[in-house]
């Protein structure tokens, strides 16, 4: 049975759920001058897996203390983030060491389709590396029939993928 806990600032919440197989932190909201890192338990563990599917701005002051959860977790344990929000992923690309030495598995991106719907689409980095290596956005279908085309620039946005070094 997994422990849960959760921590609450005035518009971030974490959930940190720990079992045998790792320790999971789900990060919901901005990280801004509300976040205090002190407040986050660090919980040491060979797997710890952060989600950020559901995290929206981040200021400089969020940052800051983000780097300093982020640098003291990498110390527990191997570091993992999935469903990297689209902010996550713009924060990553201008401030690197915001991942701590870990790697991204899943990231959203940004898509848009020429009958005029916009998506996001879930990216699984293992099952795109060699095209994300060569900052070549996946292909996916809008629900029209239509390619999608990528909504921001490839060299930029998938900048982290060849910045960082990826095991496996």
């Amino acid at each position: 049975m997994a422990q849960k806990k959760t921590i609450n600032f005035n518009n971030l919440r974490f959930e940190i759920a720990e079992d045998p197989e790792a320790v999971d932190y789900t990060v919901v909201g901005d990280i801004d001058e509300n976040f205090r890192h002190k407040d986050v338990p660090r919980i040491a563990h060979n797997k710890i897996r952060i989600h950020l599917k559901d995290v929206g701005n981040f200021n400089s002051c969020g940052i800051r203390e983000w780097i300093q959860l982020i640098t003291d977790l990498s110390k527990g344990g191997s570091l993992s983030f999935y469903e990297c929000s689209v902010s996550s992923i713009d924060q990553i690309n201008m401030v690197p060491n915001s991942l701590g030495g870990g790697v991204v598995e899943s990231f959203f991106a940004p898509y848009y389709c020429q009958c005029g719907q916009e998506h996001i689409k879930l990216i699984n980095v293992r099952e795109h590396l060699s095209t994300l290596k060569q900052l070549i956005a996946p292909t996916f279908q809008c629900d029209c029939g239509r390619t999608l085309e990528f909504d921001a620039l490839e060299e930029s946005y998938f900048q982290f993928i060849v910045a960082l070094p990826r095991a496996g």
